[in-house]
């Protein structure tokens, strides 16, 4: 990809920082590390421009939606017809056991994720088949596939930034720019499978953590066994703005005051306290006057909400659906919970929020599914003009949701019109974008809010 645009030297610069600044909690050698999400500071202030009317939110946009847009239309016009794109699961699982390992180097790890038992195939959404295990590209300029790990390799074909393509082995050959680690990857080329090498330096690797998922969706399922979970209800500051701790607009655990409760650690109002996110899931203890006593399964521990932040006739007493968003990986999976386990009935690449001057992360957490938009609008970051709207969208914390492509409106002769929905951007599960709100493919944001029980839905972030 041509450098035409400064956002792209943006998301490169921050796809290579230094790996100290990763927010991957996983142990693991730097060159399996996901790229770290861009470090921009704590927000001093909230400055976003906000709106009490029914259906209508902050600039959920991190980044402007025309870089995303831009990005997309120069990806497709450079790739054409001949678009490289990944394997699906089978194709790439065939291409493990095909393709063996050469005697130049030496097979580090072979890339064969599978669904682990409790977990049953059950996919429904399939527009987007890609592999468990995939290599991000994240080289400025694009990179070269090679035949063989080393530099001066016949190349067997190109690969744009911000492509993915599978992943096969992990492998130890030629040193090149600091590192002796390639990605031996398989992708379609527009005609038949083939297969190469991708230097670690050019990209990231990236895999569907069903493991680490099975285990959240599981320990939210053993919480409600135990007894009705209730929600932290505080959209919009609708039940009172919580107090502030001097100007930063998100505590030191990076939860944001707005939309949120205070969690005191004592049943005083004048104690120290931290934030609990409108919808994070808690279970309630007991009363002790004015405050409800309760855990929180994210936090790990008790607090004390102000009653007027707890609808108690309000639960999640049942779970049947759940939707897991991995915001290290960009990428979600949508689960129906069963008895004796869980079917996947989707997989798919997302994009979530980063911490900058007009946007907050996506927080982490177990979050009641709360309610369904099929569209909302959204307001300009900096005044309260309407600047355009997202489809399907299912909120789960205060004005986040998961949500189809966003839609600017657009100005003729003065009127504003809406240019209709779009399905695709080539920037949808590569680094964090939005402002708290996770981004899906629209049709992806289609399925999910007509399949999700929102009355006995959940959503939880995970890193």
């Amino acid at each position: 990809m041509k450098k035409n645009s400064l956002i792209i030297t943006a998301i490169i610069a921050a796809a290579l920082a230094a790996v100290s600044g990763c927010v991957n909690r996983q142990a693991a050698p730097p060159e399996e590390r996901p790229v770290p999400r861009r470090q921009t500071g704590v927000p001093r202030e909230d400055r976003l421009a906000k709106s009490d009317r029914e259906a209508v939110e902050e600039n959920i946009n991190g980044y402007s939606i025309e870089d995303d847009l831009r990005i997309t239309r120069t990806s497709q016009q450079e790739d054409g017809e001949d678009r490289i794109s990944a394997l699906d699961r089978q194709q790439s699982l065939q291409m493990v056991k095909k393709v063996g390992s050469k005697k130049m180097n030496a097979v580090l790890h072979e890339y064969s994720t599978a669904l682990p038992e409790g977990i049953n195939d059950a996919v429904q959404y399939t527009r987007y088949p890609l592999s468990f295990d995939y290599f991000l590209v994240a080289a400025e300029n694009g990179a070269k596939v090679r035949e063989d790990p080393v530099a001066d390799s016949a190349a067997v074909a190109s690969v744009g930034n911000l492509d993915k393509v599978s992943l096969l082995q992990k492998v130890e050959s030629d040193e090149f720019q600091g590192s002796n680690i390639w990605y031996r990857i398989g992708f379609w080329d527009g005609s038949k499978i083939n297969e190469g090498y991708l230097h670690s330096n050019e990209g990231t690797p990236r895999t569907f953590r069903f493991d680490s998922m099975r285990g959240a969706v599981n320990g939210l399922k053993q919480q409600i066994a135990q007894g009705p979970l209730h929600f932290v209800s505080n959209y919009k500051n609708q039940n009172g703005a919580p107090p502030s701790k001097g100007d930063a607009a998100v505590d030191q655990h990076g939860y944001r005051v707005y939309h949120s409760a205070p969690a005191y650690l004592q049943a005083d109002a004048d104690g120290d306290f931290r934030y609990i996110p409108d919808g994070m899931l808690v279970r309630i203890l007991g009363e002790a006057g004015d405050f409800y006593h309760v855990n929180v399964p994210t936090f790990g521990g008790d607090y004390y909400v102000p009653q007027k932040y707890i609808d108690p006739d309000v639960v999640l007493s049942r779970l049947n659906h759940v939707v897991v968003v991995d915001r290290t990986h960009q990428n979600q999976a949508a689960f129906e919970v069963l008895e004796d386990g869980l079917n996947l009935v989707s997989y798919t690449l997302s994009t979530t929020g980063f911490p900058g001057e007009f946007s907050f992360e996506t927080t982490l957490g177990s979050y009641k599914a709360i309610e369904k938009k099929d569209r909302f609008e959204y307001l300009k970051s900096d005044s309260p003009d309407v600047a355009g709207y997202a489809p399907f969208a299912l909120r789960f914390t205060g004005g986040a949701y998961i949500h189809g492509v966003p839609v600017a409106y657009e100005q003729q002769d003065g009127e504003r019109v809406d240019p209709g929905t779009t399905e695709y951007l080539h920037t949808i599960g590569t680094f964090p974008r939005s402002n708290m709100c996770v981004r899906n493919y629209t049709s992806h944001a289609e399925f999910l809010f007509n399949w999700m029980d929102s009355r006995n839905g959940a959503v939880i972030v995970m890193e």
